[in-house]
């Protein structure tokens, strides 16, 4: 990766903002509803206020041409998009061609190029980065945030919930400019990074709980079951009430080394034993049992507010509000009770609903899965085992705010990724057949398009992946 011409970009997009400080304009900031977006969206905020200036956020769910042209007759001098805006450039180009722009972005660039002087995209995938690994939304924000201001250096511990939130670390370490923002919270004694079991609970959950609600990996003939979590831990010595951050050092090897174990013994890949124990980033803010200690439950937090339309709650507990923090706790419980629900539904209904193809699993859930978790549910399908981890799988739901449309996330892993599939792409191309839209990363993308497309959809996206396979 050009680091030097990314900071070179990121350096335009800082000085843009701050100009439009000085003047004394409101900056309109419209960021993802995801701990990515959420944490970017804080620290742009946060930045900018530091500064003296106004902003307006905004935390939505996606960019359609609507949403851009509601932004435009506000009348704003200048619009900054934070993890997102690059999938959506011609529109932000055709409609926001008087104002300043600076989209702030790690998503690759999919439809056309800048060309307004007073627009900038500053996106690590222009020099070389991996949009998955290298960076997040939050990523690019704090290094925005740290050239308008070194002492914004603080927010670092910020970008990290947001990558750990995108999944940076899905092979159980950083990788990139993530690195950089690790130092710098480092030398300022915010975060310390252990290498631990790597199963969300760590500060809230007890160890049965920890284990019966595993999700990714799912514990073989554990999870879903709190009395064989309880049996298996006592049977092991260990108290089933205690929480993970309460076990002594020598404690925790053992609990790790015995989880590891159980997923070999269960025929559990190398890529799910080479990710279980890994980076964890501890956050010295907040004090052990405070999820907001550990960086995957801060980011789980504040995904439930963005997932329940309330990002902007998402926003006030990056920003220090213990009033956003104790209501968005209620919030999290409805979520994972919902990502419950979601994993029961797959399991009880896959073998009879799942079109399976050469390339790709399709399963459409109807109204049975919000539309806000098919991305978790295409996780958990893989987790599960229900789909071979050699391909793609996809998962459909009815769109919550169009009923003519259907909303899709793809996942898939990093061995089906060697085989050549880019979800990202296949998913545009598609798109453009039937009419929808569609992009992402290569091992994470989405996709909207009418639902009378549906039976066409299997067809299509199995031949785009088919052709991706055929090329590499």
């Amino acid at each position: 990766m050009d680091k030097s011409g990314f900071l070179e970009k990121v350096r335009e997009g800082a000085e843009l903002i701050k100009m439009h400080i000085e003047l004394g304009h409101t900056i309109r900031i419209i960021s993802h509803r995801d701990a990515d977006g959420i944490t970017a969206g804080a620290i742009l905020a946060k930045a900018i206020a530091r500064e003296g200036g106004n902003f307006h956020l905004s935390i939505v769910k996606q960019l359609s041409e609507d949403l851009i042209t509601e932004l435009a007759n506000e009348k704003q001098k200048i619009y900054v998009f934070s993890d997102l805006g690059s999938g959506s450039i011609k529109l932000i180009e055709k409609h926001l061609s008087d104002a300043s722009v600076v989209i702030a972005d790690h998503h690759p660039p999919e439809d056309g190029e800048i060309k307004n002087d007073n627009h900038i995209l500053v996106n690590p995938t222009q020099f070389g980065a991996d949009s998955v690994r290298d960076l997040s939304g939050s990523g690019v924000a704090y290094f925005v945030a740290r050239e308008i201001n070194e002492k914004n250096r603080d927010l670092s511990y910020l970008a990290l919930v947001g990558a750990v939130g995108d999944m940076q670390e899905i092979d159980g370490q950083f990788h990139g400019m993530n690195l950089d923002i690790i130092e710098d919270a480092k030398e300022l004694d915010l975060i310390e990074i252990r290498k631990e079991i790597r199963l969300y609970g760590r500060e809230t959950r007890k160890l049965y709980q920890m284990l019966a609600y595993a999700t990714n990996p799912e514990i073989p003939e554990i999870t879903g079951d709190e009395r064989k979590a309880i049996e298996f831990l006592r049977a092991k010595g260990f108290d089933p009430d205690m929480y993970y951050w309460q076990l002594r050092e020598e404690e925790k090897k053992r609990f790790n080394d015995l989880i590891v174990i159980h997923l070999i013994k269960h025929g559990a890949g190398k890529e799910v034993i080479d990710r279980i124990i890994g980076d964890v980033v501890l956050i010295k803010v907040y004090k052990e049992g405070d999820p907001r200690h550990e960086a995957r439950e801060f980011a789980t937090l504040l995904n439930a507010t963005g997932r329940l339309n309330a990002g902007t709650l998402g926003v006030a507990i990056c920003l220090g509000d213990d009033d956003a923090f104790k209501a968005a706790l209620k919030l999290v419980d409805e979520y994972k009770k919902e990502q419950i629900e979601a994993r029961k539904y797959l399991i009880q209904n896959w073998n009879s609903s799942v079109i399976e193809k050469e390339n790709v699993y399709v399963f459409y859930a109807g109204k049975n899965i919000k539309d806000t978790l098919v991305g978790i549910a295409a996780n958990i399908a893989i987790s599960s085992r229900l789909a071979s981890p050699e391909k793609p799988v996809i998962i459909l739901a009815d769109s919550e705010e169009d009923e003519s449309l259907v909303k899709g996330s793809a996942r898939t892993t990093e061995r089906a990724l060697a085989k050549g599939y880019h979800l990202g792409e296949a998913l545009r191309k598609v798109a453009e057949i039937i009419g929808g839209e569609g992009g992402g990363h290569a091992i994470a993308a989405g996709i909207r398009f009418p639902k009378d497309k549906l039976e066409e959809f299997a067809e299509l996206i199995n031949k785009a992946l088919e052709e991706q396979t055929n090329g590499n």
